[in-house]
């Protein structure tokens, strides 16, 4: 297999992140969930979609191209819960748009 067989696959994403809708899942919650106003103002002015593209499209394919993967900690560490995050992400989602909904609907 060729590099460029490889990431055409998308092997070197982990299997959540090989499907679009898991991306756009994930870079949701980080921009949702980032305080970004100790980042430069160009990180805050890229938005959640094309900081998915900076990643995805071209970070981890140009690190896979060269042997690298993106994969979960080993180490003996309580880390936060991914899953957690993206469910609690998309719940305040959901109750924000009900709430302007109904807001607009008593209008």
């Amino acid at each position: 297999m060729t590099p460029q067989q490889y990431t055409e696959s998308s092997k070197h994403l982990p299997p959540f992140l090989r499907d679009f809708h898991g991306q756009k899942d994930l870079f949701k919650t980080i921009w949702g969930r980032t305080n970004l106003s100790s980042f430069p103002k160009e990180v805050q002015n890229l938005g959640w979609v094309n900081f998915h593209i900076l990643i995805i499209d071209l970070f981890l394919w140009w690190m896979a191209k060269r042997g690298y993967t993106l994969q979960r900690s080993r180490q003996k560490v309580e880390f936060l819960n991914l899953w957690d995050d993206i469910e609690t992400y998309e719940q305040e989602q959901r109750e924000y748009l009900k709430n302007f909904l109904g807001t607009v609907n008593k209008s």
